[in-house]
């Protein structure tokens, strides 16, 4: 019994620990690690304080200012080495693999905001270039962890739907073919203030059809903060998997679709209770069941995530344990879950 998490977020796997240790190694001064009045560095207890949310919040904010504030820590190239190191190797002791998202444009924005860098004025292919350094430093990490570990862990580079900046966007995507072998995939993510909150650029769609020839594999997180036509329209790209996707169970014909195309939706239990509180309790008195099994018995394959672990303080353990409390149907999700990892490692 393989217990392989499939939708996991590097920017949310950093634990208090390991920003604790590497904020005290690299000398990160930002007041999120370093209580200046008593000169010294804040704890990993005291950390978990300040970037796990209290709980449940419709206030998709309340989770990101989480993942923000432990951004602070990208202070150098060799600062995100090592916090993703210690990512990879803190999921290899929770799970017996997993695939960890990286969302390369976020990491490469951040750095350079922390380096005092406007990277807007910065030429798009010197973006590129340290979007690429990030890149081979995570990709590095993530091998020094196998060795460690002996546990598989794919990488999949994400984009954000925020899609600040078309130039900059393009100029990063035309570095991932060279590294097509050491990627497992690519996904959309982000999330967008506004009337739509999931909305997928003309621009964005046009770079991730030129990327697919080399990257073939497509997530796209949807059907989590808009309803089930996000769901619909997000399939006319032709996804393997959906990140979340309950949503869909407002729909029959949505659920119908879902299993006829053979589109694998990443169920994040713990996420979806804190994130999108009052639309998961909508959602459960409606079918009576808890998303993930009203999907199961619509026959859509489903695997499992714990999506971003230390803000939503949850480990993939949790996810599995949460899942067989609520009736899964644990032999069907192993075989879905062995589904989409062969599909995913008979592509690299």
């Amino acid at each position: 019994m393989a217990r392989l998490d499939l939708h996991r977020h590097l920017e949310g796997s950093h634990s208090p620990a390991a920003l604790a240790a590497v904020a005290q190694a690299h000398r990160v001064m930002d007041p999120v690690f370093f209580d200046a009045a008593a000169k010294r560095y804040r704890t990993a207890a005291e950390l978990s304080a300040v970037l796990t949310m209290a709980g449940p919040s419709d206030d998709a904010m309340v989770f990101y200012r989480c993942i923000t504030k432990a951004r602070a820590a990208y202070v150098t190239v060799d600062a995100i080495a090592e916090l993703a190191r210690l990512a990879f190797v803190e999921a290899a002791h929770d799970t017996d693999g997993f695939e960890m998202r990286v969302s390369l444009f976020s990491m490469t924005r951040t750095l350079l905001d922390n380096e005092g860098i406007d990277w807007r004025a910065l030429p798009p292919v010197a973006f590129a270039e340290r979007a690429r350094a990030i890149l081979l430093a995570v990709l590095g990490a993530r091998d020094a962890a196998v060795v460690s570990e002996s546990k598989p862990m794919l990488v999949r580079v994400g984009f954000s739907r925020t899609f600040e900046s078309e130039a900059h966007y393009e100029a990063m995507a035309s570095i991932l073919p060279e590294h097509k072998a050491a990627i497992c995939g690519l996904d959309v993510l982000g999330i967008v203030v506004g009337p739509d909150k999931e909305p997928m650029p003309a621009a964005l769609r046009r770079i991730l059809e030129r990327l697919r020839p080399d990257i073939p594999d497509l997530t796209i997180h949807a059907g989590e903060f808009e309803d089930h036509s996000s769901v619909e329209r997000t399939l006319e790209l032709q996804p393997q998997g959906i990140g979340h996707g309950v949503r869909s169970v407002e729909s029959d014909a949505t659920l119908a679709r879902l299993a006829n195309d053979g589109v694998t939706l990443e169920v994040c239990p713990t996420s979806n209770h804190l994130l999108i509180p009052t639309v998961l309790r909508t959602l459960e008195h409606r079918r009576g069941v808890t998303p993930l099994r009203a999907l199961q018995q619509a026959h859509v394959h489903c695997v499992l995530g714990s999506d971003d672990p230390t803000p939503m303080g949850t480990t993939f353990s949790t996810e599995w344990a949460r899942a067989e409390a609520n009736g899964v149907d644990m032999v069907r999700l192993e075989a879905d879950i062995d589904r989409r990892w062969q599909q995913l490692v008979s592509r690299r």
